[in-house]
């Protein structure tokens, strides 16, 4: 969603402006301590994670296509269950076509700590204070979460099927157990953050979640973010419902917009966004929506669902122009 920032709209160059300290500067100062607390990680170092989980990790490794349910089957998992657990990991017994995939993690323990620490640099080098894997509701948004109620959504929200259900909650269930997505967040002076491939990605695989703080639409004004997302539109800036990742969030907010009026950058997209109900709550999730290679930057649509409206419908939705995005 649309965001003016509150003070001047420059850039570094412009503004004479510029963190003191470069980026990588700032991310070789983070040590795996500083990183695990700051991720709430149970974990002092990479090398307890993966002992902790050596199990899982090694199914991870195994070659097979067929490895992770033959495991299932020696372990007697019925064939109903979707999801079961080795070494404290969640696994998909069984994919079918219409299943969203887990993310295989960085199965090198130094890969897999470089990766996370440019995410928790990442979010301290842009004033993110807290680390969340879920949505919060802090006072000072004006939101409840019994507001983010999917049945007030002017659009009908749909459920996710019971097997997504049950493969999304898995996904956050891995994600705070350190099992995140293949990926480093980059930064550029210019172009600001993004996040990369780190290895191949299948298609359809989870990739994050959209969390924040859960603000209302007219509290979101006193925000100079440029990265809300749309929760729960009512018509009414009093109860419609936006995440604002400035305070709190992941490193979902880090992930880059398309052109939607340029062929080329359209076809760089790679993630989708998905509002659905689970639990009776709305929430965002992120997918690959092709298989990405490695090297590639996750790029999605941040007008997604607004394609097809006319001008009034997009000025209510809050439409991004994208049209200086490369």
């Amino acid at each position: 969603m649309v965001n003016i920032p509150r003070g001047d709209w420059l850039c570094s160059a412009c503004s004479g402006s510029s963190n003191s300290v470069p980026f990588e500067e700032y991310k070789n100062g983070i040590d795996q301590q500083e990183m695990m607390s700051f991720l709430g990680l149970p974990y002092q170092k990479a090398t307890r994670f993966f002992r902790e989980h050596s199990e899982a990790m090694d199914l991870f490794k195994e070659k097979s296509k067929n490895a992770i349910k033959q495991r299932a089957l020696s372990l007697q998992i019925p064939s109903k269950q979707v999801i079961f657990e080795v070494g404290g990991i969640k696994f998909i017994r069984a994919l079918e076509n219409s299943d969203w995939r887990l993310p295989v993690p960085l199965l090198n323990k130094s890969e897999w700590a470089t990766s996370l620490s440019t995410i928790v640099a990442a979010m301290k080098y842009c004033g993110v204070g807290k680390y969340s894997p879920d949505l919060l509701y802090p006072p000072i948004g004006h939101a409840t979460e019994e507001m983010n109620n999917p049945e007030l959504d002017v659009d009908k929200i749909h459920p996710m099927s019971k097997r997504n259900m049950e493969i999304f909650k898995a996904f956050n269930h891995n994600i705070k157990h350190g099992v995140f997505p293949p990926v480093r967040v980059l930064y550029d002076e210019n172009m600001g953050f993004s996040v990369e491939a780190l290895a191949p990605i299948q298609k359809y695989t989870l990739v994050g979640e959209y969390v924040g703080d859960v603000v209302t639409v007219d509290r979101s004004g006193t925000s100079n973010s440029d990265s809300l997302m749309l929760l729960l539109q009512t018509e009414d800036p009093e109860t419609s419902l936006i995440i604002d990742p400035t305070v709190s969030g992941n490193y979902s907010r880090f992930f880059s917009g398309i052109n939607n009026r340029n062929l080329l950058s359209k076809r760089k997209a790679n993630v989708r966004t998905r509002r659905f109900a689970m639990d009776g709550k709305i929430h965002v999730a992120l997918f690959t929506s092709r298989d990405v290679e490695a090297g590639e930057i996750l790029s999605y649509d941040y007008n997604a669902g607004n394609h097809g409206k006319c001008v009034e419908e997009w000025a209510k939705a809050g439409f991004y122009d994208t049209s200086n995005f490369f």
